[in-house]
Formats: structure tokens, C-alpha cells, sequence
């Protein structure tokens, strides 16, 4: 019997196309790079209003993103992953962000107007318990809250979140299960029966 070899996801296919479209942008081809901004546009949208709430903040951050993208392409490696590289990005846009704004930073990030994440998809709504998650999720300390947000809304692997946050895969672990662990605290559940 022959072995079955892996077969490549749609995943796969889109990085291994990112970086050669990369490859052709940071040799100065505009078009691929509007191509790169074109496929990761609404990713970087969703990943800033998830950080900075929904609004002209998280369309300023994207756009942000995006020059600083083109800015930094020089020094993009292109045998590693472009997305993880380009929500790094978004993520320290976001960050230098939060940080001008004044007040209680946590407090500062509401995580409003997500319905494309948290509401069924054929409604505009979001459900009660989705927005009591977001309302718990924005309350977490940005040490937390940014790695789930990553991970779980984004979709992103371990080492993505780790790169796109600069810490390593084993810290990226620990703030994952300590920010589930507090959501799980906030939230009144009880693990064992998951009741409330």
C-alpha cells in the first residue's frame, strides 16, 4: 500500500502566495503590494477593532499598518510567514495607539461594533453571551486579552501570536491558559459542569 502524502490547505496555498507576492512588492512592484493590501485589508481592519473598538481608530490603525508595511518591506524576510509579520505590525500600531490615549488603558479598548465576530452570520446582532464574553474580554489586562484575541479571534497558531507579540511560544502559552482562566472567572463559569 502506498502512504498518503499531506495535502496542502487553502491556508498553505495563501502564505506560500503571500510571500511570493511579498517577494515582488519589496522589489518595489506597487500592484503586488496592493494585492497583499487587498487580501489582508479586512484581517488587519478586524484585528485593530478588536484592539482599539471599532470606529476611525482601528480604519486609522489599518491604513497605519499598511504604510508601515510598505515602509518596512526592506526588511521583511521572505522565507518567513507574511501574515504573522503583518499583524505584528497592526499589533504595535494598536499598542502605540493605546498608549496615546489618556486614562485606564484596559478601559480604553472597548471591544464594540464586532459583529463580524460575534454575531450569528446571517444577523446584524450580537448575542447576549457574546457580548458579555467581549465585555469580560475587555476587561483583561493587555497582557492577556491581545493573545486571545490573536488566537481565538484571529486564528492564529501559537508561534503567530508569539511572533506578532514578541514573546516566545512557551510564554504565549502561559498568558493563553492564564487570560481563559480569568475569563473563566469573570464570566462565572464553573469548568467542571459548565454551568454558570
Amino acid at each position: 500500500m502506498g502512504q498518503t502524502r499531506p495535502r496542502a490547505t487553502e491556508g498553505d496555498v495563501a502564505e506560500v502566495e503571500d510571500r511570493f507576492v511579498a517577494r515582488l512588492a519589496r522589489s518595489g512592484d506597487t500592484e503586488a503590494f496592493d494585492g497583499l493590501v487587498r487580501r489582508h485589508m479586512t484581517g488587519i481592519y478586524r484585528l485593530c477593532a478588536g484592539m482599539l473598538g471599532a470606529g476611525d481608530d482601528a480604519a486609522d490603525a489599518a491604513q497605519e499598518t499598511f504604510v508601515r508595511a510598505w515602509q518596512s518591506l526592506p526588511r521583511y524576510e521572505p522565507d518567513r510567514p507574511f501574515g504573522p509579520w503583518l499583524r505584528g505590525i497592526a499589533v504595535k500600531v494598536c499598542q502605540q495607539t493605546l498608549r496615546k490615549r489618556s486614562g485606564d488603558l484596559k478601559r480604553q479598548a472597548p471591544l464594540t461594533g464586532r459583529e463580524a465576530d460575534t454575531a450569528p452570520a446571517d444577523s446584524g446582532e450580537s448575542s447576549p453571551l457574546a457580548d458579555e464574553v467581549m465585555n469580560a474580554l475587555a476587561d483583561l489586562d493587555d497582557s492577556y486579552r491581545l493573545p486571545l484575541i490573536l488566537f481565538y479571534l484571529r486564528d492564529g497558531s501559537v508561534s503567530e501570536v508569539a511572533q506578532a507579540l514578541g514573546l516566545t511560544p512557551g510564554a504565549t502559552r502561559v498568558r493563553l491558559h492564564r487570560g481563559r482562566e480569568m475569563l473563566k472567572a469573570a464570566l462565572g463559569t464553573d469548568e467542571s459542569d459548565g454551568t454558570q
